[in-house]
Protein backbone atom coordinates (compact mmCIF):
# COMPACT_ATOMS: atom_id res chain seq x y z
CA UNK A 1 0.00 0.00 0.00
CA UNK A 2 2.74 2.35 0.56
CA UNK A 3 4.19 2.37 -2.29
CA UNK A 4 0.88 1.57 -4.46
CA UNK A 5 0.23 5.57 -2.44
CA UNK A 6 3.87 6.84 -3.82
CA UNK A 7 3.12 5.62 -7.98
CA UNK A 8 -0.39 7.30 -7.63
CA UNK A 9 1.06 10.72 -6.34
CA UNK A 10 3.35 11.06 -9.21
CA UNK A 11 0.77 10.87 -11.91
CA UNK A 12 -0.21 13.22 -14.17
CA UNK A 13 -4.29 13.32 -13.75
CA UNK A 14 -7.49 14.98 -15.55
CA UNK A 15 -9.92 15.66 -12.60
CA UNK A 16 -13.99 16.93 -12.72
CA UNK A 17 -16.03 16.96 -9.80
CA UNK A 18 -16.23 14.20 -10.80
CA UNK A 19 -10.61 13.99 -14.25
CA UNK A 20 -6.97 13.42 -12.11
CA UNK A 21 -9.01 15.81 -14.82
CA UNK A 22 -11.36 17.33 -11.85
CA UNK A 23 -14.83 19.10 -13.77
CA UNK A 24 -17.13 21.80 -12.26
CA UNK A 25 -18.61 24.63 -13.61
CA UNK A 26 -19.17 28.31 -13.64
CA UNK A 27 -23.02 29.10 -13.42
CA UNK A 28 -23.05 31.02 -16.31
CA UNK A 29 -21.44 28.80 -18.57
CA UNK A 30 -23.87 28.06 -21.50
CA UNK A 31 -21.33 25.09 -22.67
CA UNK A 32 -20.26 26.71 -25.48
CA UNK A 33 -16.75 27.21 -23.27
CA UNK A 34 -15.38 24.40 -21.42
CA UNK A 35 -12.48 25.78 -18.90
CA UNK A 36 -9.55 23.96 -17.90
CA UNK A 37 -7.70 24.86 -15.22
CA UNK A 38 -3.90 23.49 -14.26
CA UNK A 39 -2.53 23.58 -10.95
CA UNK A 40 1.18 24.87 -12.33
CA UNK A 41 2.53 27.84 -13.79
CA UNK A 42 3.01 28.30 -17.44
CA UNK A 43 5.95 27.03 -19.04
CA UNK A 44 6.08 23.77 -17.12
CA UNK A 45 5.34 20.30 -17.76
CA UNK A 46 1.47 19.87 -16.19
CA UNK A 47 1.10 23.26 -18.56
CA UNK A 48 2.09 21.40 -21.66
CA UNK A 49 0.11 18.55 -20.96
CA UNK A 50 -2.66 20.70 -20.50
CA UNK A 51 -2.13 22.69 -23.51
CA UNK A 52 -1.81 19.63 -25.42
CA UNK A 53 -4.80 17.77 -24.18
CA UNK A 54 -6.99 21.59 -24.57
CA UNK A 55 -6.54 21.45 -28.28
CA UNK A 56 -7.84 18.08 -28.72
CA UNK A 57 -10.31 17.28 -26.42
CA UNK A 58 -13.27 19.49 -27.76
CA UNK A 59 -13.58 18.07 -30.87
CA UNK A 60 -14.43 14.68 -28.81
CA UNK A 61 -17.35 16.41 -26.67
CA UNK A 62 -20.95 17.39 -27.61
CA UNK A 63 -21.35 20.41 -29.09
CA UNK A 64 -17.41 20.49 -29.76
CA UNK A 65 -17.19 23.55 -27.43
CA UNK A 66 -14.13 25.65 -27.61
CA UNK A 67 -11.18 24.60 -24.49
CA UNK A 68 -10.09 27.85 -22.51
CA UNK A 69 -6.58 26.75 -20.05
CA UNK A 70 -7.29 28.63 -16.99
CA UNK A 71 -3.54 28.70 -15.08
CA UNK A 72 -4.23 29.05 -11.31
CA UNK A 73 -1.08 27.47 -9.50
CA UNK A 74 -0.32 26.77 -5.10
CA UNK A 75 0.55 24.39 -3.12
CA UNK A 76 1.06 21.92 -5.56
CA UNK A 77 -2.63 21.63 -7.13
CA UNK A 78 -4.19 22.23 -3.89
CA UNK A 79 -5.29 25.48 -4.54
CA UNK A 80 -6.94 24.94 -7.90
CA UNK A 81 -8.28 22.06 -6.13
CA UNK A 82 -10.09 23.62 -3.64
CA UNK A 83 -11.56 26.39 -5.97
CA UNK A 84 -12.57 23.72 -7.89
CA UNK A 85 -14.65 21.59 -5.66
CA UNK A 86 -15.67 25.12 -3.56
CA UNK A 87 -16.37 27.37 -5.99
CA UNK A 88 -17.61 25.60 -9.40
CA UNK A 89 -20.97 24.51 -10.35
CA UNK A 90 -20.92 20.80 -10.82
CA UNK A 91 -21.88 20.00 -14.25
CA UNK A 92 -18.61 19.52 -16.05
CA UNK A 93 -18.08 22.77 -17.73
CA UNK A 94 -14.83 23.07 -15.69
CA UNK A 95 -12.43 20.61 -15.68
CA UNK A 96 -8.86 20.65 -14.11
CA UNK A 97 -5.45 18.57 -14.72
CA UNK A 98 -3.23 18.18 -11.50
CA UNK A 99 -0.75 16.02 -10.44
CA UNK A 100 -1.73 12.69 -8.29
CA UNK A 101 -0.56 14.08 -5.22
CA UNK A 102 -4.07 15.80 -4.94
CA UNK A 103 -5.47 12.72 -4.75
CA UNK A 104 -3.73 12.10 -1.13
CA UNK A 105 -3.38 15.85 -0.02
CA UNK A 106 -6.11 15.71 2.57
CA UNK A 107 -5.80 11.75 3.25
CA UNK A 108 -2.46 12.80 4.45
CA UNK A 109 -3.15 15.68 7.12
CA UNK A 110 -3.02 18.65 4.56
CA UNK A 111 -4.29 21.59 6.40
CA UNK A 112 -5.07 23.55 3.07
CA UNK A 113 -7.11 20.67 1.34
CA UNK A 114 -10.40 21.28 1.92
CA UNK A 115 -12.02 18.67 -0.26
CA UNK A 116 -13.12 14.84 -0.42
CA UNK A 117 -10.42 13.31 -3.45
CA UNK A 118 -13.85 10.67 -3.25
CA UNK A 119 -16.23 13.24 -4.31
CA UNK A 120 -14.16 14.33 -7.26
CA UNK A 121 -14.85 12.89 -10.71
CA UNK A 122 -11.72 11.18 -12.09
CA UNK A 123 -11.52 11.76 -15.76
CA UNK A 124 -8.40 9.88 -16.57
CA UNK A 125 -4.74 10.11 -16.52
CA UNK A 126 -2.89 11.25 -19.22
CA UNK A 127 0.60 9.40 -18.34
CA UNK A 128 1.24 6.72 -15.62
CA UNK A 129 4.18 9.29 -14.34
CA UNK A 130 7.38 8.43 -12.98
CA UNK A 131 8.79 10.81 -10.81
CA UNK A 132 12.96 10.87 -10.39
CA UNK A 133 15.84 12.12 -7.71
CA UNK A 134 18.57 13.35 -9.55
CA UNK A 135 22.09 15.78 -8.92
CA UNK A 136 24.07 17.75 -10.80
CA UNK A 137 27.02 15.98 -12.18
CA UNK A 138 29.16 17.93 -10.20
CA UNK A 139 27.45 16.74 -6.86
CA UNK A 140 29.21 14.42 -4.44
CA UNK A 141 25.87 12.28 -4.48
CA UNK A 142 26.75 10.34 -8.31
CA UNK A 143 24.44 6.70 -7.71
CA UNK A 144 21.78 5.63 -5.63
CA UNK A 145 24.11 4.08 -3.12
CA UNK A 146 25.62 7.16 -2.82
CA UNK A 147 22.65 8.97 -1.00
CA UNK A 148 23.04 7.07 2.19
CA UNK A 149 26.70 7.91 2.51
CA UNK A 150 26.89 11.43 1.18
CA UNK A 151 24.98 14.27 2.05
CA UNK A 152 22.88 15.86 -0.99
CA UNK A 153 21.44 19.67 -1.20
CA UNK A 154 17.75 19.22 -2.90
CA UNK A 155 15.54 22.15 -3.68
CA UNK A 156 11.67 21.58 -2.56
CA UNK A 157 8.79 23.97 -3.40
CA UNK A 158 5.74 23.04 -0.65
CA UNK A 159 4.71 20.40 1.09
CA UNK A 160 2.59 18.90 -0.88
CA UNK A 161 4.59 19.25 -4.11
CA UNK A 162 6.17 16.09 -5.33
CA UNK A 163 10.30 17.67 -4.66
CA UNK A 164 9.12 18.16 -0.99
CA UNK A 165 6.92 14.66 -0.64
CA UNK A 166 9.66 12.48 -2.44
CA UNK A 167 12.69 14.42 -0.28
CA UNK A 168 10.77 13.13 2.79
CA UNK A 169 9.99 9.59 1.78
CA UNK A 170 13.83 8.74 0.66
CA UNK A 171 15.19 10.46 4.18
CA UNK A 172 12.33 9.44 6.70
CA UNK A 173 12.31 5.79 5.47
CA UNK A 174 15.16 5.12 3.85
CA UNK A 175 17.75 7.43 6.23
CA UNK A 176 18.93 9.06 3.02
CA UNK A 177 21.26 11.81 3.92
CA UNK A 178 19.13 14.84 1.90
CA UNK A 179 19.22 18.20 3.36
CA UNK A 180 15.79 19.83 1.93
CA UNK A 181 15.81 23.40 0.99
CA UNK A 182 12.36 24.89 0.25
CA UNK A 183 10.55 27.95 -0.89
CA UNK A 184 11.00 28.26 -4.32
CA UNK A 185 7.84 29.06 -5.75
CA UNK A 186 7.53 26.71 -8.07
CA UNK A 187 9.19 23.75 -10.59
CA UNK A 188 10.81 26.44 -12.97
CA UNK A 189 12.26 28.50 -10.04
CA UNK A 190 13.55 24.98 -8.44
CA UNK A 191 15.02 23.66 -11.42
CA UNK A 192 16.54 27.60 -12.21
CA UNK A 193 18.67 27.22 -8.41
CA UNK A 194 19.41 23.69 -9.55
CA UNK A 195 20.89 25.09 -12.73
CA UNK A 196 22.30 28.08 -10.46
CA UNK A 197 24.08 25.67 -8.12
CA UNK A 198 21.84 27.06 -5.62
CA UNK A 199 20.95 23.24 -4.68
CA UNK A 200 22.67 19.81 -5.88
CA UNK A 201 19.71 18.04 -6.71
CA UNK A 202 15.94 17.68 -6.78
CA UNK A 203 14.97 14.38 -5.14
CA UNK A 204 11.20 14.42 -7.06
CA UNK A 205 10.92 15.76 -10.33
CA UNK A 206 8.70 14.53 -12.69
CA UNK A 207 10.61 12.71 -15.78
CA UNK A 208 8.02 13.32 -18.42
CA UNK A 209 8.79 17.45 -17.50
CA UNK A 210 12.56 17.09 -17.24
CA UNK A 211 12.82 15.78 -20.91
CA UNK A 212 10.36 18.31 -21.54
CA UNK A 213 12.24 21.11 -20.05
CA UNK A 214 15.93 20.03 -20.20
CA UNK A 215 16.33 16.91 -22.51
CA UNK A 216 19.99 18.40 -22.88
CA UNK A 217 20.69 17.64 -19.38
CA UNK A 218 20.14 13.96 -19.68
CA UNK A 219 21.61 13.55 -23.18
CA UNK A 220 24.32 15.48 -22.11
CA UNK A 221 24.68 13.60 -18.63
CA UNK A 222 24.73 17.28 -17.06
CA UNK A 223 22.68 15.30 -13.75
CA UNK A 224 22.60 11.72 -12.92
CA UNK A 225 19.61 10.46 -12.44
CA UNK A 226 19.42 8.50 -9.29
CA UNK A 227 16.33 6.82 -8.74
CA UNK A 228 12.97 6.15 -9.87
CA UNK A 229 9.57 6.59 -7.80
CA UNK A 230 7.65 3.84 -10.00
CA UNK A 231 5.96 0.06 -9.13
CA UNK A 232 8.07 -0.99 -12.67
CA UNK A 233 11.07 0.62 -14.43
CA UNK A 234 9.94 3.47 -17.18
CA UNK A 235 11.25 2.16 -20.51
CA UNK A 236 14.00 4.81 -20.62
CA UNK A 237 15.51 4.16 -17.01
CA UNK A 238 16.09 0.12 -17.12
CA UNK A 239 19.33 0.85 -15.07
CA UNK A 240 17.82 3.44 -12.25
CA UNK A 241 16.89 1.43 -9.47
CA UNK A 242 13.28 1.82 -8.23
CA UNK A 243 12.22 2.75 -4.96
CA UNK A 244 10.83 -0.61 -3.92
CA UNK A 245 14.66 -1.91 -4.41
CA UNK A 246 15.31 0.14 -1.45
CA UNK A 247 12.08 -1.39 0.44
CA UNK A 248 12.63 -2.68 3.74
CA UNK A 249 9.20 -4.62 4.26
CA UNK A 250 6.59 -4.52 2.01
CA UNK A 251 -19.91 7.40 -2.40
CA UNK A 252 -21.45 8.53 -5.66
CA UNK A 253 -19.51 10.98 -7.88
CA UNK A 254 -21.18 14.77 -7.74
CA UNK A 255 -21.38 15.39 -11.41
CA UNK A 256 -24.55 14.39 -12.88
CA UNK A 257 -23.44 10.03 -14.41
CA UNK A 258 -24.53 11.38 -18.23
CA UNK A 259 -22.20 14.22 -18.27
CA UNK A 260 -19.32 12.51 -16.13
CA UNK A 261 -19.55 9.58 -19.04
CA UNK A 262 -19.29 12.05 -21.90
CA UNK A 263 -16.17 13.54 -20.26
CA UNK A 264 -14.41 9.90 -19.60
CA UNK A 265 -15.32 9.42 -23.58
CA UNK A 266 -13.91 12.23 -25.08
CA UNK A 267 -10.67 12.02 -22.94
CA UNK A 268 -10.49 8.17 -24.03
CA UNK A 269 -11.44 9.08 -28.17
CA UNK A 270 -8.14 11.53 -27.11
CA UNK A 271 -6.19 9.44 -26.26
CA UNK A 272 -7.05 7.40 -29.58
CA UNK A 273 -7.03 10.40 -32.30
CA UNK A 274 -4.72 10.33 -34.47
CA UNK A 275 -4.07 14.18 -34.70
CA UNK A 276 -3.18 14.07 -30.49
CA UNK A 277 -0.59 11.54 -31.06
CA UNK A 278 1.21 13.49 -33.44
CA UNK A 279 1.44 16.66 -31.63
CA UNK A 280 2.46 14.82 -28.49
CA UNK A 281 5.30 12.65 -30.67
CA UNK A 282 6.35 16.07 -32.39
CA UNK A 283 6.85 18.08 -28.80
CA UNK A 284 7.93 15.15 -27.31
CA UNK A 285 5.15 14.61 -24.38
CA UNK A 286 5.32 11.15 -22.94
CA UNK A 287 1.65 9.30 -23.15
CA UNK A 288 3.17 6.24 -21.06
CA UNK A 289 0.22 3.23 -19.75
CA UNK A 290 -2.86 6.10 -19.46
CA UNK A 291 -5.58 5.31 -16.75
CA UNK A 292 -9.05 5.36 -17.80
CA UNK A 293 -11.52 7.49 -15.35
CA UNK A 294 -12.77 4.47 -13.61
CA UNK A 295 -9.34 3.20 -13.04
CA UNK A 296 -8.01 6.04 -11.49
CA UNK A 297 -11.08 6.11 -9.26
CA UNK A 298 -10.58 2.81 -8.12
CA UNK A 299 -7.35 3.99 -6.88
CA UNK A 300 -8.18 6.67 -5.35
CA UNK A 301 -10.96 4.73 -3.15
CA UNK A 302 -8.52 1.78 -2.36
CA UNK A 303 -6.49 4.38 -0.67
CA UNK A 304 -8.75 5.81 1.89
CA UNK A 305 -9.90 2.08 2.81
CA UNK A 306 -6.13 1.01 3.17
CA UNK A 307 -5.49 1.09 7.58
CA UNK A 308 -5.31 4.00 9.80
CA UNK A 309 -1.98 2.88 10.57
CA UNK A 310 -1.08 2.54 6.99
CA UNK A 311 -2.10 6.34 6.42
CA UNK A 312 -0.38 7.83 9.01
CA UNK A 313 2.59 5.66 8.35
CA UNK A 314 2.25 6.83 4.96
CA UNK A 315 1.56 10.70 6.01
CA UNK A 316 4.95 11.10 8.43
CA UNK A 317 6.95 10.01 5.55
CA UNK A 318 5.68 12.27 3.01
CA UNK A 319 5.89 15.15 5.28
CA UNK A 320 1.89 15.10 6.40
CA UNK A 321 0.65 15.95 9.72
Amino acid sequence: MRFQSVALSAAVFLLAPAIALAAGSDSNNDGRVVRLLVSHGTGGGYDTYARLYGRHVGRHLPGAPSIVVQNMPGAAGVVMTNHLFTQSAWDGTVIALAPGSIATAALFGSTGARYDARDLTWIGSLNSEVAVAVSRSDAPVKKAADLFSKDLIVGGVGASDNSVIFANLLTRLFNAKLRLVTGYKGSTENVLALERGEVQGIAGWSYSSLITMKPDWVQQHKINILVQFSLTPHPDLKDVPTILEFARDDEQPRVAADRAKELRDAFDATLEDADFKSDAERMRIEIVAPLHGAQVDSLVRDLYQAPPGRIKEAATAVGGS
